[in-house]
């Protein structure tokens, strides 16, 4: 199959960012520096600026022309979610355990039609201060369901998947999607008395897969934040030059 232009370009060009010829923040080739260099049309030049800013890979400053996307392309980045607690005592509520099938949900989790999922409101508190509110939705195949009636079983989700299945979620492959989110929805204010609406939350969208070639979800939990009790660390380490990206 033949590769269009524009992505052979961008191939040979991103090839030269992993072995360092530019750095983040280095200007960019111009669309005249690229038409010269690969004898190719305005068109073309355009569609790969187009191509690897749409990747992250480069961006463009109106006026001053186009750079290196500071985001780092030879590294295997780290990210730590930071507890914040500074000493402070922390304990968890839970505040219901149900079954439920809402179909958005079982959607998100690509669950059969005849799935459900056990859905767990919990509350995180550092000393006697709520610092979040989560909504956990887990695949009902891995919850002992005798369980449901009793709240206390699940003050700690994972443990109570690793008991019932032999599963351990923290060894499992994730997605994490976390946003600064305003919220002025009162069944989530509620629980934070302090915080007027609407207020501003670090929202996070969770979502682990299950260890095998099946395409449902373990588990999808959504996370309200105070941004005070947040904090991520970013660690980087160099890629062999083995390694793919």
């Amino acid at each position: 199959m033949l590769v269009a232009k524009y992505k052979e370009i961008s191939e040979i060009l991103v090839e030269e960012l992993k072995k360092g010829q530019l750095r983040p923040g280095d200007r960019f080739y111009s669309e005249a520096e690229l038409k010269k260099r690969f004898n190719v049309s305005s068109t073309t030049a355009v569609k790969v600026l187009n191509y690897l800013e749409s990747k992250n890979i480069v961006t463009r400053v109106q006026g001053k022309g186009t750079f290196v996307a500071k985001e780092s392309h030879k590294n295997i980045v780290l990210l730590t979610d930071l507890n914040l607690a500074n000493g402070k005592p922390e304990n968890a509520k839970v505040l219901s355990v149900k079954i439920d099938n809402n179909s958005k949900i079982k959607k998100i989790m690509s669950l059969k039609a005849d799935d459900n999922y056990v859905k767990i409101r919990r509350l995180r508190f550092f000393s006697e201060k709520v610092v979040q509110y989560s909504i956990s939705f887990i695949n009902q195949n891995f919850i002992d369901l005798s369980l449901i009636n009793k709240l206390e079983a699940f003050t700690s989700i994972y443990q109570r998947i690793r008991n019932d299945s032999g599963i351990d979620p923290y060894l499992l492959i994730y997605s994490q999607k976390t946003v600064g989110k305003i919220v002025k929805d009162e069944d989530i204010l509620k629980y934070f008395p302090d915080q007027k609406s609407p207020s501003t939350f670090i929202k996070q969208e969770r979502s682990t897969y299950l260890p095998f070639a099946q395409s449902a979800l373990l588990e999808y939990t959504i996370s309200y934040k105070l941004p005070e009790f947040w904090g991520i660390q970013v660690d980087a380490s160099t890629l062999s030059n083995n390694t793919k990206l």
